[in-house]
């Protein structure tokens, strides 16, 4: 058993490793973290096979780790503790906060690693049951703004407190992309899989719900039938609200979890996190 960089190669083996320990992850996403953080992905590897994973995305000044996975019949050997204490151990050096989004049954292994809960964050899903609602194509005109990309870093500055654009941007570039804009709030929405899209990023300045739901609206109208799936902070009522308001279920919850300086992140302005 050896720990080393993860390679393109092993991005389908990771795919599998997720299908069977019921993690979402999406080819793409994993790809482009590795373009732009290769130094902070890592693989277990037994006999050459890859049996576990862990990457992370650095920003401005944090780092966030994703995609912390071990393959079931490797489990409980020590292995997701080898990959973790790796990258923890370089991310330790060079950012002053780290942070991620935690299983609950991982909760005491990140805590005893210094790590606090912030937020819980409920995933919501709809299956294209959603309340009748009136849809122009002049609200579609409104919400195609081409101004899209200084909306976002202006209020994705606002909600974390840092530069994220380097690999949001090309996060928000694929073929399947669709993104909205307004004077105070940006959408963006991807198909991940045959049976979904995903919803997110998706920020909204406090005050401005009119804005999210129209947005809300625009989704569900432009991508059909397709189940939608969203990472919600459950501290932002609002959000919260008008996912029910809209027939979304929660089914599944995570904690968001830091390590180091506080960020003070405005969850009120966040709509749906990125994959």
């Amino acid at each position: 058993m050896y720990i080393g960089w993860l390679k393109f190669v092993d991005v389908p083996d990771l795919l599998k490793i997720a299908e069977e320990t019921g993690w979402l992850v999406d080819g793409y996403h994993v790809k482009l973290t590795m373009m732009h953080s290769p130094h902070l992905c890592y693989g277990a590897y037994d006999d050459g096979v890859l049996v576990g994973a862990v990457l992370a995305i650095e920003y401005e000044v944090s780092a966030m780790i994703k995609y912390f996975m071990v393959k079931p019949s490797h489990q409980k050997q020590g292995i997701g503790k080898r990959l973790f204490t790796t990258l923890f151990g370089v991310l330790q050096n060079e950012y002053p906060s780290i942070y991620l989004h935690a299983n609950p049954q991982l909760k005491s292994f990140f805590e005893e690693r210094g790590f606090v809960s912030v937020m819980e964050v409920g995933r919501f899903l709809n299956v294209g049951k959603v309340p009748p609602f009136s849809f122009t194509n002049a609200q579609a005109k409104e919400l195609d703004s081409g101004n899209f990309d200084a909306i976002i870093r202006k209020i994705d500055l606002e909600t974390f407190g840092e530069n994220r654009m380097d690999f949001m941007l090309d996060e928000m570039e694929r073929n399947s992309s669709l993104k909205f804009a307004l004077p105070n709030s940006f959408q963006h929405s991807s198909v991940i899989n045959a049976r979904g899209v995903y919803l997110g990023p998706w920020q909204c300045k406090a005050g401005h719900e009119d804005e999210a739901e129209k947005m809300l609206q625009g989704v569900l109208y432009f991508r059909g039938l397709k189940k939608v799936l969203a990472d919600v902070p459950m501290g932002n009522a609002q959000a919260v609200d008008l996912y029910e308001q809209y027939h979304f279920q929660k089914k599944g919850t995570f904690l968001h979890m830091v390590y180091g300086a506080d960020r003070n992140v405005k969850f009120e302005n966040i709509y749906a996190f990125s994959l």
